[in-house]
């Protein structure tokens, strides 16, 4: 048909000329980003897929550089170990030249002068090796091994000896102070009692943790008294932490005591504790005004009377502690101290969450006439009323939310464990993988420290130092044996890590990427029909003219 109003071929080179247009103008987008896909409607599928792998790829570039900031680490460190190692063995030279016996008194005088700068020098390195300001090696000091209050900087053996300490390094070793109970001791290794069959025992002398732990400590006497780690005594304990205990018993029943009668200080208790009566966390009663200082329990803790996270039942003498975890009882049930009958101190406060029949309270469980409690209790983890008893006794028990017993714990009004940082330790934990769980971090400890005895005044003491020296010399070698296995493991990280992303790089490639060379023969395609369409275009706009004619 030919008319005049509606010009059909014109309308279909029309709709062919828009559609080469854009078909042009998609293979110039593609040519020019070289990408196939550069927008959600290119391919939606496809689309998704990539965001996915482009932050695969971005988070393992950032796993990347972790790693080889870690490598730098070791290698800092290693290196500067290797100065000690070079001092070292000039210090050994001379102590073997001092053993000569050919040098007189000026001469040896002059070879001590040498060592004890050369000792100087290496405690220096030690002291200011340091990466991104942080402290490599630490201060050279043992560091504890334990979370503890009050930071632990443990005692070295010949230290300790000197002040009339016994050495405790083993289990056999620990159980054996029993048989002298009212002896001085010390630990110098963290102690795993798994397995072993100990028995409470009766202790009135002095055990100084010395910033280790003992962990793994199970009891199980449920038909006895007296029932922790130690039962009962006039014991002294400081810088001792229990981890993971188990201990169930049936009357004054605790994780480090069973009834306390001394003093207990910067100590902590981490697992679960069971019994019928006074049943506390770090002891199960105090049998007179004791002390208890700078101590903490996280632990779940169980019984029926006088049931406390901390302690179940004080005569006093309890400061800067705390409690978190779970108390559970009957009567008497307090998240800190199940019955108060003595001072305890605003220092003092609990975050456990406590369950109990009757006077049960988040701070303590009830607080008898003429005696004061003070402190702070988390209301939101026991919802519960502060206590029962004496209601003057009560009134410094204050209720606060989490987020307000934290901001206290930061003004350092109320004890907490310090962080990592403020240990003097060195421990990385570097994220290598793109992910949360542990097989993405890698950890290494490059804290180091060593006793050095240097005196070459006499044969003996030349002697003394020559094994000294090869002591520290082995303890140095140990320690680039870790840093070179640390090294290993992290190019290993570093290789599975580039794998991985020339893989994902590869796959989004596969996906994105525009094929250059087809993508131009579709714009030369596109090009000829849009030429093509502009000119029979100029020829169906004639149509109508061709009606005129017939009129």
């Amino acid at each position: 048909m030919v008319s005049i109003n509606t010009n059909l071929s014109s309308l279909l080179v029309q709709s062919s000329l828009t559609n080469s247009t854009n078909a042009l103008n998609t293979a110039i987008e593609r040519m020019t980003t070289g990408f196939k896909i550069n927008n959600a409607k290119d391919n939606a599928a496809n689309y998704s897929i990539l965001t996915k792998l482009s932050s695969k790829i971005s988070a393992y570039q950032v796993a990347e550089n972790n790693t080889l900031m870690g490598l730098d680490i070791l290698r800092t460190a290693s290196e500067n170990l290797s100065l000690v190692t070079s001092h070292l063995e000039r210090m050994r030279a001379l102590t073997i030249q001092a053993l000569n016996g050919s040098y007189g008194a000026d001469s040896l005088q002059t070879i001590q002068k040498e060592m004890d700068l050369r000792a100087e020098e290496i405690f220096r390195v030690m002291k200011n090796t340091e990466y991104n300001e942080i402290r490599l090696y630490g201060d050279g000091s043992p560091v504890s091994t334990g979370n503890f209050i009050q930071v632990v900087k443990p005692l070295t053996e010949a230290e300790a000896v000197s002040q009339g300490y016994t050495i405790v390094k083993t289990a056999e070793e620990l159980d054996d102070i029993r048989n002298n109970p009212t002896g001085r001791y010390i630990l110098m290794n963290d102690i795993d009692l798994s397995g072993y069959n100990w028995e409470p025992m009766k202790f009135s002398g002095i055990l100084d943790g010395n910033g280790y732990v003992i962990k793994n400590l199970k009891i199980y006497k449920p038909a006895e008294n007296y029932v922790g780690f130690i039962s009962s005594g006039t014991a002294i304990v400081r810088n001792l932490g229990l981890e993971n205990v188990d201990i169930t018993g049936k009357i004054s029943v605790g994780g480090l005591m069973g009834e306390l009668i001394h003093s207990i200080t910067n100590c902590y208790v981490t697992g679960k504790i069971a019994g019928e009566d006074n049943v506390g966390g770090l002891a199960g009663g105090t049998k007179v005004s004791t002390g208890v200082n700078k101590c903490y329990v996280a632990a779940n803790v169980s019984g029926n009377n006088r049931v406390g996270g901390l302690l179940g039942s004080t005569a006093g003498g309890v400061s800067n502690s705390f409690s978190t975890g779970n108390v559970s009882g009957n009567t008497d049930v307090g998240g800190l101290v199940g019955r108060v009958s003595g001072g305890v101190n605003n220092t003092c406060y609990s975050s456990a969450s406590v369950k109990g029949n009757s006077n049960t309270g988040g701070f303590a469980g009830s607080v008898t006439a003429g005696f004061k409690a003070e402190g702070y209790w988390n209301s939101e983890t026991s919802g519960q009323t502060v206590g029962a008893g004496n209601p003057a006794g009560i009134t410094n028990i204050t209720g606060v939310t989490t987020a307000e017993l934290n901001e206290i714990i930061k003004t350092g009004v109320l004890p907490s464990i310090p962080p990592e940082e403020l240990k003097g330790g060195s421990v990385f934990s570097l994220q290598v993988g793109i992910d949360s769980t542990e097989a993405s971090v890698i950890k290494f400890d490059t804290t180091f420290s060593f006793e050095l005895l240097l005196d070459v005044s006499t044969q003996s003491s030349a002697n003394e130092t020559l094994a000294s020296i090869d002591k520290v010399l082995a303890q140095v070698n140990s320690r680039q044996t870790d840093f070179g296995a640390a090294q290993n493991r992290l190019e290993s990280a570093l290789e599975q890590i580039s794998t991985a992303y020339d893989n994902l790089v590869s796959s989004r490639s596969t996906i994105r990427d525009a094929d250059i060379a087809e993508v131009s023969s579709e714009y030369i395609k596109m090009q000829i029909l849009q030429q093509a369409s502009a000119t029979l275009l100029a020829t169906a706009n004639q149509t109508p003219a061709i009606a005129l004619q017939l009129l």
